[in-house]
This record gives C-alpha cells, sequence and structure tokens, in this order.
C-alpha cells in the first residue's frame, strides 16, 4: 500500500458527500484534523468625512423613518465578514486493484472581521453627538462578532458530524481520482453557499434591528444641539 498527501486549498466550507463503500483495506490510518478560527481587525475608524460625503456611501439597512424622509448620515460602520477555507485528504492507493479511497486529513476554516467606524466631521470628536454616533455604530460591530461566533460552532459542529459520518470514500478506480475530487469540491462549494448564504441573510435582519427607529430617536435626543 502507498499513502500520499495532496491539498485543495481555498475552499469554502467543507462537505463531502459519499462517493462509496470502503473495503477492508480502505481505512484512515489517522483521525482528521478540524480547525475552526474566528478573529478580527483592530476597529478603525474616518473622522474625516462629512454627512453629505457619508450619504453617498451604500447601506444595507433600510431609513428606519422611511422612503419620505430625507436624513444625513452621521456615521456608519462599514465592513465584512470573510470566510476562507482549506482543507486536505489523505489517500491510500491499492497497486494490485488499481483502486484508491480517500479522507479528510485537515480541515481548516477562518471567520475574520474587518470593522471601520465612520463618524462625519459634523461631530467633532470628543463632542456628545460624536460619541453617542461613536457608540451606536460599535452596536453594528458587537452584532458581527456575534454573528461570526455562532456561525463557527455551526460550522465546526456540521464538519464534526460529517466526518463522523463518512469516515472515508471510495474505493473507486484510480482512473477515477480527479473526476472524484472535482465532484468533492463542488459538493463543499454548494455547502459554503448554503452557510455564508444563512449567515449573510441573518448579519442583515441582525443589523437593521440594530437601525431601528427608537434607536435613531434615542442617539437623536442624547445630545442638546
Amino acid at each position: 500500500m502507498k499513502i500520499t498527501f495532496y491539498s485543495l486549498l481555498c475552499l469554502k466550507i467543507l462537505f463531502l458527500s459519499n462517493i462509496g463503500y470502503a473495503n477492508d483495506w480502505c481505512k484512515p490510518n489517522k483521525a482528521p484534523s478540524i480547525s475552526i478560527k474566528t478573529s478580527t481587525d483592530n476597529i478603525s475608524y474616518d473622522f474625516n468625512l462629512s454627512e453629505k460625503q457619508l450619504n453617498k456611501f451604500d447601506s444595507s439597512t433600510v431609513n428606519p423613518y422611511g422612503n419620505n424622509v430625507i436624513t444625513d448620515v452621521g456615521g456608519l460602520m462599514k465592513g465584512g465578514i470573510e470566510t476562507t477555507h482549506q482543507m486536505s485528504f489523505a489517500t491510500l492507493t491499492n497497486p494490485r486493484t488499481k483502486q484508491m479511497c480517500f479522507w479528510y486529513d485537515k480541515v481548516e476554516v477562518s471567520l475574520h472581521i474587518r470593522p471601520k467606524i465612520y463618524v462625519a466631521r459634523d461631530f467633532p470628536k470628543g463632542s456628545c453627538m460624536h460619541n453617542a454616533i461613536l457608540g451606536h455604530e460599535h452596536k453594528h460591530v458587537i452584532v458581527d462578532r456575534e454573528i461570526v461566533n455562532k456561525y463557527a460552532a455551526l460550522i465546526g459542529d456540521a464538519l464534526k458530524y460529517n466526518v463522523a459520518r463518512y469516515p472515508v470514500f471510495g474505493p473507486i478506480s484510480t482512473s477515477q481520482k480527479q473526476t472524484m475530487l472535482n465532484q468533492a469540491k463542488i459538493n463543499m462549494q454548494n455547502i459554503v453557499q448554503e452557510y455564508t448564504s444563512q449567515m449573510s441573510n441573518e448579519r442583515r435582519q441582525r443589523q437593521q434591528a440594530v437601525d431601528n427607529l427608537a434607536e435613531y430617536e434615542r442617539v437623536n435626543k442624547s445630545c442638546k444641539r
């Protein structure tokens, strides 16, 4: 028997459909390593733009006052959740039967936040309104951190379940290796779409919940102007 290793890098979420049932000779020589990591950049700040300039930024949330009310943007949080994944497989080849099987060797998932907060220069640093707006924008960063932690746990549980359910794939003809690996990549990409779609939808809903009418009124009335 000959054991070889190779990697499929930068795959987005790591699932694999069962490609067959292993014979007795086709067994993993070790348990796979599964690692789910979360990280965030330090919040960066920009206090140099005016309200009029911030008005031109695209926003993923809806003005709670309605489309018929014109409002200026005093602050906003820009950034997103960056998801990167990579994995490697180990293969076992049977030269006698010209068959091979493969299994997870290493799975790594990373969820990273890159937050940036803007507060309009119309509200000088240290002023009451500057601090009120800044506090509101920090709530958006907190939401992103909570979302990342939640989906890191969901992804980790899903991967562990998947590996336990399908610990080995094959045996298949060695001539089918590339076809089967390509299929494995497609299956993984389908799964990452499912998770990132769920994460994106929940993030949008929760960020919109932060930008509710009561919160806007609280910020606007928190300082005498």
